[in-house]
């Protein structure tokens, strides 16, 4: 009898983690069949993606180590994975913390998850399953209530049966018309590509954005010798904050789950974002006292100041936002679902931004090397950015803001984050499957999916053999930058697949 055949497409840590709980259950559930499985990722190495293979060991993980295990419910275990590999840390990273309130390199991350794939392989051979590695691109894929096909770029067509698709994060889609510009490099990764291309070590150098991206786009140019100024500009021109060395605890008493449906029951009504800031507010307040909000405004206000301020905040663990917003990481989710469409747009436009400099901030190491190049004048931050152009005679890009302050660069990174909505991703996979109407687009971002199972809605199939983790969820999952939260939502969808394989099956045995 043929084995079953699932395709995952993409080989960064979602697509890892998928084949990585897959494999585990096969083997652990009664008489289940071996499967084949076809893995699909353009990069050589399986595991790492773009994220976590960067090549530079200044690349830090921005969330703690104790976060980052890759099996669910087992957020420990890249911890305990370290304190088995203390022969390579010793001699690849000397003096590094690996405890659980730790922010190893990114890179040692990457070897983690390689290391832990290949394993699982070696393991599914070993218990009759088929593992065949493609490393092209998918370019193409088709969905039928039977299965479904991949296209590649080479013309290879590979059947399956299921279709797990875990495309990544997707490089940003603004600023294209500056793509043929020889000094424009339209992502930060691979890191490679900024130190092949600014070999000028004293030019200087625009970085479109001002999140972690960004901040990991400076770390690559400093850490290899850059001298010349390295100009931040954004939107609204935020820096992440500082992570605190352990996490405080915060127990909540007014932005909970239960008030959140009191509001719902009581109001007779949906939940709205202005719901949610009110009860950030007033969660605040019953700590602070009364306060003037206005204080809080950071757009504007020296950014060297701010850090400092978040460096002293973060080392006493005093950062109330913070603290208050990482002890909703395991109720965001269930919250999310209760938004509509038009409300999470809303919170996504306007309390996201300050959401995400506090849940998604930068480790002390970070901060201290930020905080000196403010200092120095190497690195400037610039908010009201509204447009960038090239010129070919000058060679010279000009940065124009809201304000009319304008200001020119020898190079531009565009670091200002991935395209949320589907048709602005630009994967092909994706782009050809919502030509052809087998995906939905999601109001909030990303495509339509049932997020108890991470199945994705395709029209007039009310059963389609398809599923999808990562930002491709986006605007069903909300957290999906997290590993931790992505791992969390591959139990679900790996159990899904499971059931749907033995009840093919049952059926088979049946007929």
């Amino acid at each position: 009898m043929d084995q079953q055949r699932i395709a995952i497409v993409g080989g960064g840590a979602c697509g890892t983690a998928t084949f990585i709980h897959l494999v585990l259950k096969l083997i652990v559930t009664p008489e289940s069949e071996p499967v084949s499985f076809a893995l699909i990722e353009k990069r050589d190495e399986i595991g790492p993606g773009l994220a976590y293979g960067t090549g530079q060991k200044g690349h830090l993980l921005n969330t703690s180590a104790g976060l980052m295990g890759i099996f669910a419910q087992e957020q420990n275990h890249f911890v305990e994975w370290m304190a088995s590999h203390r022969e390579l840390i010793d001699a690849e990273y000397p003096d590094i913390a690996t405890d659980e309130h730790s922010y190893p390199p990114r890179e040692l991350y990457g070897i983690y998850l390689k290391e832990t794939f290949e394993e699982y392989v070696e393991l599914a051979r070993q218990h009759g399953m088929t593992v065949d590695l493609y490393h092209e691109l998918a370019v193409d894929a088709a969905i039928t209530e039977e299965g479904a096909t991949v296209t590649l770029e080479s013309g290879q067509i590979i059947e399956a049966d299921v279709l797990v698709l875990a495309t990544g994060t997707p490089k940003s889609n603004t600023f294209n018309d500056l793509e043929s510009s020889p000094n424009y490099l339209d992502s930060p990764w691979p890191a490679g590509r900024i130190l092949d291309t600014i070999t000028d070590k004293d030019a200087s150098v625009c970085v479109l954005g001002a999140s972690l991206t960004a901040i990991d786009a400076i770390i690559t140019l400093v850490n290899n010798g850059h001298r010349g100024p390295i100009k931040l500009y954004s939107k609204d021109g935020l820096i992440p904050r500082v992570q605190s060395p352990e996490e405080k605890p915060f127990d909540r008493k007014e932005l909970t789950i239960g008030n959140v449906r009191r509001i719902i029951r009581e109001q007779k009504r949906a939940l709205r974002a202005s719901d949610l800031f009110r009860l950030f507010r007033a969660e605040v307040e019953r700590i602070k006292g009364p306060l003037d909000w206005k204080q809080f405004r950071r757009i504007g206000k020296s950014q060297l100041d701010l850090l400092n301020e978040d460096i002293e905040q973060a080392l006493q663990g005093d950062s109330i936002f913070q603290n208050i917003l990482y002890s909703t990481r395991y109720s965001s989710f269930a919250i999310w679902q209760l938004l509509p469409q038009d409300e999470r747009i809303r919170f996504s436009k306007w309390l996201k931004p300050y959401s995400d400099i506090n849940r998604h901030a930068i480790p002390l190491q970070n901060a201290y090397k930020l905080r000196d190049l403010l200092a120095s004048g190497q690195v400037t931050v610039t908010a009201y950015s509204d447009e960038v152009t090239w010129d070919d005679k000058t060679r010279r890009f000009t940065m124009t803001t809201e304000k009319g302050f304008t200001d020119e660069a020898d190079y531009v990174i565009n670091a200002t984050g991935p395209a949320t909505k589907a048709e602005k991703m630009l994967v092909p996979v994706l782009e050809r499957l919502l030509k052809k109407n087998q995906l939905v687009p999601c109001e909030a971002g990303g495509v339509q999916a049932d997020v108890n199972t991470m199945q994705l809605y395709v029209p007039n199939m009310g059963d389609a053999p398809a599923y999808g983790i990562g930002h491709l969820l986006v605007g069903e999952l909300f957290d999906t930058n997290s590993v931790w939260f992505n791992v969390a939502r591959i139990d679900p969808l790996t159990q899904s697949i499971i059931k749907r394989i033995q009840h093919e099956r049952t059926e088979r045995v049946a007929y």
